[in-house]
């Protein structure tokens, strides 16, 4: 029969589930069986002691899947665990049990807990305090200290938690390291700490390193050391985990997890486990070729080539307009890229501006008969730096309406400012869209050669961000990205009735809020001394007839076009 001596001294902090260092027990057969067997066995260990909070059916024993096992019994055997698991496979689970099992069932440990986030870390810790409370008290050893990112117990073992942007756990001699969400610690931040903390680890025949992570690109460690694991490059155990090994995910519920991400990359990195190239280009090599085949020259040419048009403009037609401004000073360019969005399945570049000598101010008046030429499009305009200026200047002088804003709100800024806010969020928000129009769906025609080779050189850099390669431009990559970020479903709706989506939840088909109020206005008064190729005819001029009768009495008055 088991005696418990559990007075009020003998428990922690008055929690009747934190037993101290001076808690006696007295066993039965039958606990001194329970003890070795989960000593002897971290499977046994978890399916009958470990306890998990499921949302709907509360607190209750977990039951292992095949994998979890299979990643537990890994950790167990091998010095060297790597494990690159899939969303919601339950990866803080297995750390957890392993840890507490260890930390438990093994005297005078030194566990740390490294994760790529404070807050991280702190969550992974308080999973394991509550599984060890929940533990029976003959079970567990009592505590000698606990506090929030640290726990200590009677047979010595201890479990602390840190993060690489932190000098806790450098130099230290820990039986057992944990690093969670390695692929997602900044490169520069987790090599520091890897120098630092792996030849003492490594040095013990005994200890263990597990890392764990969701893949984010090839830049990093964790990659480096995954691919040297499969190649038998190096002294890691490695196992991979997909989506479609949790029970009860089916195609169905694939297709509906590419639909609230918006995004099938995103699906493939984050579900099946897929590294990002970093250095691969924003479009496939193949598709590059197939997009310069299809490229042509401009039948329309203006402003000695710096505007360009495929396409004249029809009245029953929807457009969009992407911006990128630059200084003016002969380095980057000022472009404007126009798409032609009626068909979204066969979106068109009918226009481009490009100028890198053009100035912000003398920018924003061109741009406005641009828009005019165009039936005043939602036009969407990089606001930072001096595209600001392009952006207040073209709504103050012009009264120009159709200004898209975009990125206040999913920074948390309370002001709303016109145009687009580029940051490291929106941009990676932006840049998978583009993707998607143009990789997935390979739903642009984009015209212009220039423009296809920004393309290829828009590569992706080690810290997972997209920018043009040393020595090249990104200019009308960036206006065609923000151009088509108007049919991002954080857009879209704000500014066009969508008739109907595709199975990602993208549109597929639009209608303007006005129905096609508005017009196009001629662009003679811009381009009447120009030249553009063998097209004898200026582009059409639509709209009522009675625009064009107030465009006669106003010549009859004397004024003329600029």
């Amino acid at each position: 029969m088991l005696s418990i001596c559990m007075s009020r001294k003998n428990i922690y902090l008055n929690n009747p589930n934190l037993p101290t260092i001076d808690a006696q027990f007295e066993y039965d057969a039958e606990k001194v069986t329970e003890l070795q067997k989960c000593k002897e066995n971290v499977l046994y260990f978890a399916e009958k002691y470990f306890y998990i909070v499921n949302v709907d059916d509360g607190k209750q024993p977990i039951t292992l899947h095949t994998y979890q096992k299979k990643a537990l019994r890994m950790m167990r055997d091998n010095r060297f665990s790597l494990l690159l698991f899939s969303r919601q496979t339950g990866k803080s689970t297995i750390s957890t049990i392993f840890c507490l099992w260890t930390a438990c069932f093994f005297d005078s440990q030194n566990i740390l807990v490294v994760a790529n986030k404070e807050s991280t870390a702190k969550e992974i810790f308080k999973r394991i305090r509550l599984a060890y409370e929940e533990l029976p008290n003959w079970l567990k050893p009592g505590v000698k200290e606990y506090v929030k990112e640290s726990m200590e117990l009677a047979n010595g073992s201890r479990i602390g938690i840190a993060t690489t942007t932190s000098t806790a756990g450098r130099g230290t001699a820990a039986n057992l390291l944990f690093v969670d969400e390695a692929d997602w610690i900044e490169p520069n931040l987790l090599n520091e700490f890897w120098a630092s903390v792996y030849p003492i680890i490594s040095s013990s025949t005994k200890s263990k390193i597990i890392m764990a992570s969701t893949p984010r690109d090839t830049s990093g460690l964790f990659y480096k050391l995954y691919s040297g694991s499969l190649k038998n490059e190096n002294n890691w155990n490695s196992m991979k985990i997909t989506w479609d090994e949790v029970p009860g995910r089916t195609e169905r519920w694939k297709r509906e997890t590419i639909s609230s991400l918006g995004d099938p990359d995103v699906f493939k990195r984050e579900f099946e486990c897929e590294f990002d190239d970093v250095g691969e280009s924003i479009i496939a090599s193949s598709y590059f070729e197939k997009l310069k085949a299809r490229c042509s020259d401009a039948p329309f040419i203006y402003m000695d080539g710096r505007y360009k048009m495929w396409e004249t403009p029809q009245a029953d037609h929807l457009y969009a307009v992407g911006v990128d401004i630059s200084e003016g000073v002969g380095k980057d360019y000022t472009v404007a890229q126009i798409l032609d969005i009626t068909d979204l399945r066969q979106i068109t570049q009918v226009a481009q501006y490009s100028n890198n000598t053009i100035t912000p101010s003398e920018f924003t008046s061109k741009l406005n008969e641009i828009l005019q030429h165009w039936g005043n499009p939602v036009v969407l305009i990089e606001r930072n730096n001096c595209g600001a200026q392009v952006v207040d200047n073209l709504r103050k002088d012009f009264l120009y309406e159709n200004i898209v804003s975009y990125g206040a709100r999913e920074l948390g800024r309370t002001k709303v400012p016109l145009g687009i806010i580029s940051h490291s969020n929106t941009k990676y928000d932006c840049i998978s869209n583009q993707r998607y129009w143009i990789n997935t769906l390979e739903a642009v025609q984009i015209n212009d050669i220039l423009t296809i080779e920004e393309l290829r050189d828009f590569v992706r850099m080690p810290n997972g961000s997209w920018r043009a390669k040393s020595g090249k431009h990104d200019d009308k990559v960036m206006a065609l990205s923000w151009c088509l970020m108007i049919l991002s479903d954080k857009i879209v709706s704000r500014y066009f009735e969508v008739l109907a989506v595709d199975e990602n939840n993208k549109p597929m088909k639009l209608r303007p809020f006005d129905y096609g109020v508005g017009g196009h206005t001629s662009p003679s008064s811009m381009y009447s001394n120009e030249k553009y190729g063998d097209i004898s005819a200026l582009p059409t001029l639509f709209g009522a007839s009675q625009v064009d009768d107030d465009i006669a009495e106003l010549r009859s008055q004397g004024w003329e076009y600029l």
